[in-house]
């Protein structure tokens, strides 16, 4: 029986998040129970809302999805319907730290997934909780957000990042200055 510790669960590089469909999960092989508790662990470290087994490393159909107590594992999904409405929201993951895009998709999502005791799941999910179950979805199917977005909005995306992280660096490097600043006119009266 395959044993996951939580310390091996290091997310993979944006540039190495595999790019084919993951295998589904054979629960004679697997702790799914464990599975899913070391993945929610790792996915509240991170400060996710949803973590898939692709994104740190393992070739299984598997994620969690949570916010706050509402935890869900879901082993081997399908989507079996999508609603025609759609709608356009800003997406973040865990594979692009900071990044941040419009994304369009269905409101509402009719979906089958196996629970951690190996028990077949119906439900209809729509909102946040539809947008975070697609989401996790694309990374088993080998997609990321960069790949539901067109290429100037990336690029547009990546430059925002960058420069807020050079606004940061920078008042950082200034408040550094400043107290340093401040410490050598402290010793320098002092002697």
């Amino acid at each position: 029986m395959l044993i996951i510790k939580k310390s091996e669960l290091k997310l993979v590089p944006a540039n190495e998040h595999p790019l084919y469909i993951a295998e589904c999960v054979d629960f004679n092989k697997i702790d799914a129970s464990m599975l899913t508790n070391v993945m929610l662990d790792r996915m509240t470290e991170m400060g996710g809302v949803a973590l898939s087994a692709p994104q740190v490393g393992l070739n299984m159909s598997m994620f969690v999805m949570g916010i706050d107590q509402a935890r869900v594992e879901v082993f081997n999904p399908t989507i079996v319907s999508f609603s025609k409405e759609e709608t356009l929201m800003n997406e973040g993951s865990l594979t692009f730290p900071g990044m941040l895009v419009i994304v369009r998709r269905p409101i509402s999502i009719t979906v089958e997934y196996y629970n951690k005791n190996g028990e077949l799941q119906q439900n209809e999910f729509q909102g946040l909780t539809a947008r975070i179950f697609q989401h996790a979805f694309d990374h088993l199917q080998g997609t990321t957000i960069k790949d539901r977005v067109s290429k100037l909005k990336w690029d547009m995306a990546t430059k925002r990042l960058s420069n807020y992280k050079q606004k940061l660096v920078k008042k950082y490097t200034q408040k550094k200055l400043l107290d340093i600043k401040k410490a050598m006119e402290q010793t320098n009266g002092n002697t």
